[in-house]
């Protein structure tokens, strides 16, 4: 069966999810129905869906943080955005990062259901692709896990997606997101992220360069996005990372 988890933060959308849509109908299994956008990147990261369904417009991670989560690390996972009339607009950013359907929610007992059997269809074309994809790759002699992390260690230091290194490779961009994952237990923009906040790290020890400097250097334009990340990896910020540096030059 198919994988699905939700998020929506007003409760009877939560309620119709669970009870008024016929997933067994669907060949589906609705693993998790959370309240938030955070909720449902720990779903995300945990479950592995096949589908994620999310409500675009939630406090704290939205939507389209949701969006682009799963466009950079799961892009198999197929994503269905739940939207209000007064929100679709905002929703129609998310066209970047390949939605599969917009549903809204005044019409979710009616749409869901055929958003979802046109995930599903995307779904079926994906594994053939990589089935495919897994044949070819086998017959070569040489490493693909080879190329690709000869790849991000040229290249992590610049804006990079997972098309741009699909593209170089000449593989499909969902088998290199899986390929990569299976070879070494890590996901793949996770490991870009890791290298960054390593070089990071040398740029905060030896140089006097401030963070949004550091995080152009390593490829990130959200200055903000990047000390998030940085503490999230390191415990602390970029500012209190130098500092405890600097005290233990001294100590």
């Amino acid at each position: 069966m198919w994988k699905v988890v939700a998020a929506d933060d007003e409760g009877y959308i939560r309620e119709a999810l669970q009870k008024l849509i016929n997933w067994e109908k669907m060949d589906c299994s609705l693993e998790s129905v959370v309240s938030d956008g955070q909720e449902l990147l720990e779903k995300i990261r945990g479950e592995m869906p096949d589908i994620v369904i999310t409500d675009i417009q939630m406090p704290g991670v939205d939507g389209l943080e949701v969006c682009k989560y799963v466009y950079e690390t799961c892009p198999e996972t197929q994503v269905i955005i739940l939207t209000a009339y007064s929100d679709f607009e905002y929703a129609k950013r998310a066209i970047k990062y390949s939605v599969c359907e917009y549903v809204l929610k005044i019409s979710i007992i009616d749409e869901l259901p055929l958003a979802v059997e046109k995930a599903i269809g995307k779904l079926s074309r994906l594994k053939k692709e990589i089935e495919i994809q897994e044949h070819t790759k086998a017959e070569e002699p040489e490493s693909l896990l080879d190329q690709i992390e000869q790849y991000l260690e040229e290249n992590f230091r610049k804006k990079i997606t997972l098309d741009d290194i699909a593209d170089t490779l000449h593989v499909n961009r969902s088998y290199l997101s899986r390929y990569y994952k299976n070879k070494t237990g890590v996901n793949l923009f996770d490991e870009i992220l890791m290298k960054r906040v390593e070089k990071a790290k040398e740029y905060l020890q030896n140089t006097e360069m401030k963070t949004y400097e550091i995080s152009e250097a390593v490829g990130v334009e959200d200055a903000g996005y990047f000390s998030k990340m940085f503490k999230k990896i390191t415990g602390v910020s970029p500012k209190e990372f130098r500092k405890r540096e600097q005290h233990e030059e001294k100590n």
